[in-house]
């Protein structure tokens, strides 16, 4: 299936879950979440607002001791990711996001929840097709990149997506009842140790 059918249907069925499908999946997918070592250990985590039936990470965000942000859509195609400091407002794409706040500078990221249209097991992720995360993410942008976790429903996983040398894979991928450590797309050896 064309990659532009594929998030045609994908988007549809996910526009017709009830928000007691939605947050039921979203609070088993967070718990999950909650559990990676990754996630433990993370001081900044990257999150995104759910819309239009996407997966809710709102769920994680009353753990205290991390530092939340939400992502702002720039004009030259990127993402800034902003720790709101009161109300949201509406983006570029109609997606709530900060007003205002403190910005996290992406190599200060320690995990980022990555919304998505489609996924497979390997990692390949089918976003709503600006590239926004896959241009941020990008290896010749980032010195350290920080863990991707794509969040999905079960519909969502799909045999086989087909990727190219811009798309950005995720490193872990969760849904409600599936886990998958997907294969690293690159090195993660701190300087000095092999």
């Amino acid at each position: 299936m064309e990659r532009r059918d594929l998030r045609q249907k994908m988007l549809e069925i996910r526009k017709s879950l009830t928000s007691t499908m939605v947050n039921k999946a979203s609070k088993q997918i967070c718990e999950v979440v909650k559990d990676l070592d990754s996630f433990k250990s993370a001081e900044r985590v990257a999150s995104y607002v759910g819309c239009n039936g996407e997966v809710k990470p709102s769920f994680l965000e009353s753990n205290d001791s991390k530092i939340f942000s939400l992502p702002v859509a720039q004009e030259d195609g990127l993402l800034k990711f902003v720790k709101p400091e009161g109300e949201l407002k509406k983006g570029k794409f109609g997606i709530p996001e900060p007003k205002t706040g403190v910005e996290i500078d992406i190599s200060e990221l320690d995990l980022v929840l990555v919304p998505l249209v489609a996924a497979d097991s390997s990692g390949n992720r089918l976003g709503h097709g600006a590239g926004y995360y896959d241009k941020t993410f990008a290896e010749d942008r980032i010195f350290k990149r920080p863990v991707l976790v794509g969040l999905a429903y079960d519909f969502q996983i799909v045999e086989e997506l087909e990727s190219n040398c811009l798309d950005v894979p995720l490193d872990i991928l969760i849904t409600e009842s599936q886990l998958f450590f997907c294969k690293m797309s690159h090195f993660r050896v701190p300087m000095g140790e092999y």
